[in-house]
């Protein structure tokens, strides 16, 4: 991470494209948003868009920008992404999704610095650095006929990998503090610590989910902690499981609602541990729990004590 830390900084004051590989979750965009605050466009806009997330149909108008009639439902103009970010960064997050047919309109963009929104009939130039990012091979999709080789080689200038947190090392114990800090302060809750025996679990695992299943998996643990410090029994039960030799299911291994401890819980205590659970058998997808809680999404995020979003 040092060495991504200091290959980001010789590279901000460039223009050109970057791309960004490395695993869901790993912290793609927090090393575009590094990238944009190291660069001489960090006073500039940064604008990020999910690819995946944008129908394929809907992409060109969302990136370049349509005016008033030029398809059904277009009754005024709207200015594209590129025109959002003029003078900081466009962050394309996912762009191994893009529809092929449009990474070739996206390619002449790239090399013609000029735009031309949807059903207008003349071009534009922009002033906007592009970051692009990606957690597939993307030399495979060139070769399954996936991606095209000239727009990869037009973003591929210069690549960074972000390792993921199985390969970071001590990073793992300085993320988890740092989680765990910024969650009890947002919570209000007083947890100030992590047990030696915590930290022992939380290396055990591999953390498929990266740096954004950590950050879930300290959310739980500031939640269930009582006593100012997270333990392993606060750890959600994939990562508690982990390593454990395979075995016959016993009672003592099912959900525990107090956890073995000596204190009575309280009932609120008891209520937050239940909804964790659910979290945990439906992977964390928050509003899958509120549907099997029979609450609403607002009443789950207030019952766990954390803001909406």
């Amino acid at each position: 991470m040092q060495a991504l830390v200091t290959t980001i900084r010789r590279i901000a004051t460039t223009d050109s494209p970057v791309l960004i590989v490395g695993e869901s979750g790993s912290g793609k965009e927090l090393v575009a948003r590094a990238l944009h605050g190291e660069s001489n466009r960090s006073r500039g806009p940064f604008v990020a868009v999910n690819c995946a997330g944008v129908p394929g149909e809907l992409l060109e108008s969302e990136l370049f920008g349509h005016v008033a009639g030029a398809f059904t439902g277009a009754s005024g103009s709207r200015r594209g992404l590129f025109a959002a970010a003029s003078g900081g960064t466009l962050f394309l997050d996912e762009i191994g999704e893009m529809p092929l047919a449009f990474q070739a309109k996206l390619l002449r963009v790239l090399q013609d610095g000029r735009v031309r929104p949807v059903g207008a009939d003349r071009e534009s130039a922009f002033d906007v650095r592009i970051v692009a990012a990606t957690n597939r091979d993307l030399e495979a999709d060139q070769r399954a006929g996936r991606f095209r080789s000239d727009l990869y080689y037009r973003l591929e200038t210069f690549t960074l990998r972000v390792p993921p947190l199985r390969e970071r090392g001590d990073d793992l114990d300085l993320l988890a503090a740092r989680f765990v800090a910024a969650l009890a302060g947002n919570t209000g809750r007083s947890v100030e610590a992590i047990t030696p025996a915590a930290i022992r679990q939380l290396r055990r695992y591999p953390f498929p989910g990266n740096v954004r299943e950590l950050r879930n998996a300290m959310e739980r643990a500031v939640a269930f902690a009582t006593d100012g410090k997270v333990r392993p029994e606060h750890l959600p039960e994939r990562i508690r499981r982990y390593g454990r030799a395979q075995r016959p299911d016993r009672p003592e291994d099912r959900i525990s609602l107090w956890d073995r401890e000596e204190r009575m819980p309280t009932l609120e205590e008891l209520e937050r541990r239940y909804i964790h659970y659910v979290l945990d058998r439906v992977d964390g997808n928050k509003r899958r729990a509120a549907s099997v809680l029979g609450i609403g999404r607002r009443t789950l995020y207030r019952r766990l004590g954390i803001e909406e979003g």
